[in-house]
């Protein structure tokens, strides 16, 4: 089985607590870890992210909405 690591990824905006929003895991080769893969796999994660934050909460009103 090949070894892997897993890596939290954590966002901060401005002077809040940073906040965990998910893990990435990656494939470790015998000479660590590949940085394209790295990248490519860091940059579908965050696409993801941005497509969860487009899609309205079912739940989530219209409360500052005008009447």
């Amino acid at each position: 089985m090949p070894a892997e690591i897993t890596l939290p990824v954590r966002v901060r905006v401005g002077d809040m607590p940073e906040s965990h929003i998910g893990d990435l895991t990656l494939p470790v080769a015998d000479d660590g870890i590949d940085l394209s893969t790295l990248r490519l796999e860091l940059a579908d994660f965050y696409r993801d992210v941005a497509d969860a934050l487009d899609q309205p909460i079912e739940d989530e009103g219209d409360d500052d909405a005008a009447p």
